[in-house]
């Protein structure tokens, strides 16, 4: 054994407790080392000449880059984003909303939505997560945002208070 020799990949198995030590292979176990150059090229398409409505980014497994997923046509809505995320995987996507101030002028804000939905393998959120910081230096001028439910997308975007559904504690057990 040397100590200090070259460092060798280790491979995507763990130990699976409760089989008793069997290799078990995760799937969907990705990392992000770079950022492909074809996001800027579409982020630029849809912050200058307002050609998208949105971009939804994904980590493709093979080539361990943030690659763009799908583009939404600028007739598209914040309905049409809520469908292009998946309900299983996380994801990033920017969000050209378009708004009239109180006193009357048209103008628009771009949102990064980090989507991390809770079934999503913790694998994914923490590839994501991960990734992040690669991510945000090629995307500037946009509002950072993470959501978790459809819902939650359209009340961090919309400014509407998101609805209280499942609380498990009410207001009056402390």
């Amino acid at each position: 054994q040397k100590v200090g020799g070259p460092r060798r990949a280790v491979a995507m198995t763990e130990n699976h407790l409760k089989t008793g030590g069997e290799q078990v292979t995760f799937a969907n176990k990705s990392l992000a080392g770079s950022v492909d150059p074809e996001c800027s090229k579409i982020f630029e398409l849809l912050k200058i000449r307002r050609k998208h409505r949105f971009i939804v980014y994904k980590i493709d497994a093979d080539t361990e880059a943030v690659v763009p997923e799908t583009v939404g046509p600028r007739g598209a809505g914040l309905a049409d984003l809520k469908a292009a995320l998946p309900e299983n995987d996380s994801r990033y996507a920017i969000y050209d909303h378009e708004f009239t101030t109180y006193d009357g002028r048209p103008t628009n804000k771009l949102f990064f939505v980090s989507w991390f939905p809770p079934n999503s393998t913790p694998y994914s959120k923490m590839a994501y997560t991960q990734a992040k910081t690669h991510v945000r230096d090629v995307f500037t001028g946009v509002f950072d945002i993470m959501c978790r439910t459809p819902t939650e997308v359209e009340s961090m975007i919309m400014g509407v208070p998101e609805e209280e559904e499942d609380q498990e504690f009410g207001d009056d057990d402390f």
